[in-house]
């Protein structure tokens, strides 16, 4: 895990407008431009209340995305974010990335509660978050609209 950079702006545009990936992410609904990103990056640094990271592999491959995002540091609580690339599905990174994530969350930044959400109908992520100590606190009806209708969200949370 390496603090984002500008430096990674190449990694970021390999998946940023790819419709399958960014349908997790409320309100990515435009082709985003190198300069649209890169400005984004920029904000996402400089901002209290994200700390976002890259991850590679052994061999220094790009492999995703994992951060916290809304840090409410008032209330010790922030919210997940984690993206694993195509070709590196499947292998174990996404939960090796939360893992990493959370210990962050908890031991360095003296978080009490991580939160997170995802499409009520993936089960495979909802069992992924479950394994690694995540529970359900509600459904969110209606909370995404993508291509053309409404889908319901789960509220998935974990406490230290």
């Amino acid at each position: 895990m390496k603090p984002l950079s500008a430096d990674h702006l190449d990694h970021v545009m390999t998946w940023i407008n790819d419709p399958d990936i960014v349908k997790n992410f409320q309100h990515f609904d435009k082709q985003f431009t190198r300069e649209d990103e890169l400005g984004f990056i920029k904000k996402l640094i400089a901002s209290d209340s994200n700390r976002v990271f890259s991850v590679f592999d052994e061999e220094n491959n790009y492999v995703g995305q994992v951060g916290l995002n809304q840090i409410s540091w008032e209330n010790k609580l922030g919210r997940l974010a984690v993206f694993v690339k195509k070709e590196h599905r499947g292998k174990g990174y996404a939960q090796e990335m939360i893992r990493l994530i959370l210990d962050k969350a908890f031991k360095e930044l003296g978080l009490h509660k991580v939160w997170l959400v995802v499409y009520a109908d993936n089960a495979k992520a909802i069992h992924i978050y479950e394994k690694l100590g995540f529970q359900k606190e509600g459904v969110l009806k209606d909370e995404y609209y993508w291509q053309g209708r409404y889908h319901d969200m789960m509220r998935m949370a974990i406490v230290n």
